[in-house]
């Protein structure tokens, strides 16, 4: 061996153990201790302000509570209370219509997002991004009651918009009088009697065809298993019958049978899990929609998904594979498309209103404007933070792809579909997760357009306004905190799909 070998060897040890060196140790120990303490006041107030409240809701959601006043420990009552609680649930109603409408109306900030994109010169790009930013400076409590006078009766500019171009006596032709109804009014008359008769004999509901079209959707999109998915549902069934039985139980005050009912509850959830792997929660969610659209008729649920499994398993004998999903598909949807028609027009604007017969409907004031108020707010719903988080993620999209997708001879609309929606849809998710969030707990926007009791016959009450009014008009802190306590769960439940099956296509 070399002497130049021989020093390399006998060096090479004293090389490896020098970062190990006290003085190095103690630099790096320093380094390190030196970026928490600076991180320390953040962990701190986090702690403090963000999760020690929250913690608390957890635990005084078992306690009937009253701050400075009551703080008696109860168990499960507040749960079991919230579970039997009629306007609570219902609150959900309108919840379910605004996540529907608020999945529409994200779709003007994708467009507008990919319009600002597109803009060729970077100079008027700049400007038409600073014109959306300039909004975010009116303070929300601002801008709520410019809209609140916006649906004035007498003075409002919706009215006047409406008056002046004619869209009143659209709407009053629409609507009819007391002694003669409007179109909507007779074409809800006429969906009666079918409603009444083949919808519901065949689907239990006009709901019931939602679930059957969900779940035959569903079934294309996965293996053929048939007895397996017929499983699912029966023990879905008991699911439901679990939670009644708890709700029921809990109001005739039987804990020891209540309690029994939740252990069935949770075995029946986790036969689903063990039966569906890893989807388990879309279908048990498929399930349970279906035991509420199936209520009165529960032996419906596994007809209605034994059909749809067989019509599954019937059409990928008969045709190619791929294409037997598609067809599969487009029946559960063509099924969909129908139940929502029938309740859009045979279920909603059944009786005339009688608020546009002299022009000036009180949009605020009556129970069977409140909803279209509600959803025509924010119009033309283009939100200044969904807009940027879009461009974000447009930005990131190279160049070459535009050029490849070029040379394919891509259009301006296929590109829409083709490019930029899959490439966002990191995007779409995160907006989808807060504007989910925001519709399940936000409260002060109804409670300043329409009081803590939701306007006229509770028609905008929702879960968080009735969180509010529970804690600070009736003094029931405790049962508020249960309640957000559901509300939470929900949230979590849904973020858990949409991250599942929400797919980011790169």
């Amino acid at each position: 061996m070399s002497q130049t070998a021989i020093n390399n060897t006998a060096v090479a040890p004293s090389r490896v153990n020098s970062k190990y060196t006290p003085a190095r140790i103690f630099a790096r120990l320093r380094t390190v201790s030196l970026l928490y303490l600076l991180m320390l006041p953040t962990i701190a107030s986090m702690l403090i302000f963000s999760y020690y409240p929250k913690l608390d809701v957890v635990i005084k959601a078992f306690y009937r509570w009253e701050p400075g006043q009551i703080e008696e420990f109860i168990g499960l009552k507040n749960f079991q209370d919230a579970m039997s609680d009629p306007l609570f649930w219902n609150s959900f109603q309108l919840v379910i219509i605004l996540l529907v409408a608020n999945l529409v109306k994200m779709w003007p900030g994708i467009i507008t997002a990919i319009a600002l994109h597109r803009i060729a010169s970077n100079r008027w790009r700049y400007i038409f991004q600073v014109a959306f930013v300039i909004p975010m400076v009116i303070p929300g409590l601002v801008w709520l009651l410019i809209w609140k006078s916006f649906y004035e009766p007498d003075f409002g500019i919706l009215n006047r918009f409406l008056n002046l171009t004619g869209g009143m006596h659209l709407l009053g032709w629409l609507d009819g009088t007391k002694d003669v109804p409007g179109v909507m009014p007779n074409i809800a008359e006429a969906l009666t009697p079918i409603i009444n008769g083949p919808v519901t004999w065949l689907f239990a509901s006009v709901w019931g065809m939602l679930t059957f079209g969900a779940v035959a959707m569903t079934c294309a999109a996965r293996n053929v298993d048939p007895m397996g998915n017929i499983k699912r549902a029966l023990l879905t069934v008991g699911l439901a019958f679990s939670t009644y039985m708890v709700v029921y139980l809990a109001g005739q005050d039987n804990t020891t049978g209540s309690a029994v009912a939740l252990i069935g509850c949770i075995l029946f959830l986790i036969g689903i899990a063990r039966k569906d792997g890893p989807a388990w929660l879309l279908w048990t969610m498929w399930m349970l929609a279906g035991s509420w659209t199936c209520q009165g008729r529960l032996y419906m649920l596994p007809i209605l998904v034994a059909v749809a499994e067989a019509i599954n398993f019937v059409v990928r004998n008969m045709t190619h594979t791929i294409a037997a999903k598609d067809i599969v598909k487009w029946v559960g949807l063509a099924v969909v498309i129908a139940g929502c028609l029938f309740i859009s027009f045979g279920k909603i604007w059944t009786v005339p209103t009688g608020q546009f017969e002299f022009g000036s409907p009180a949009w605020l004031g009556n129970k069977d404007l409140v909803l279209p108020a509600v959803i025509f707010w924010g119009f033309p719903w283009v939100g200044t933070v969904g807009v940027l988080i879009y461009l974000a993620g447009l930005q990131q999209i190279s160049n070459d792809v535009y050029e490849a997708a070029e040379l394919d001879g891509v259009g301006p609309i296929r590109r829409v579909f083709s490019i930029e929606l899959p490439l966002i849809m990191t995007q779409v998710r995160i907006n989808l997760i807060f504007m989910t969030i925001g519709t399940l707990t936000a409260y002060e926007f109804f409670l300043i357009l329409l009081g803590p009791a939701g306007g006229p016959g509770n028609k905008g009450m929702v879960p968080g306004l009735y969180m509010y009014q529970k804690a600070f008009l009736s003094g029931r802190f405790g049962y508020a905190c249960a309640l957000g306590m559901v509300l939470f769960m929900l949230v979590l439940l849904l973020t858990i799909i949409y991250q599942r099956y929400v797919k980011v296509e790169k």
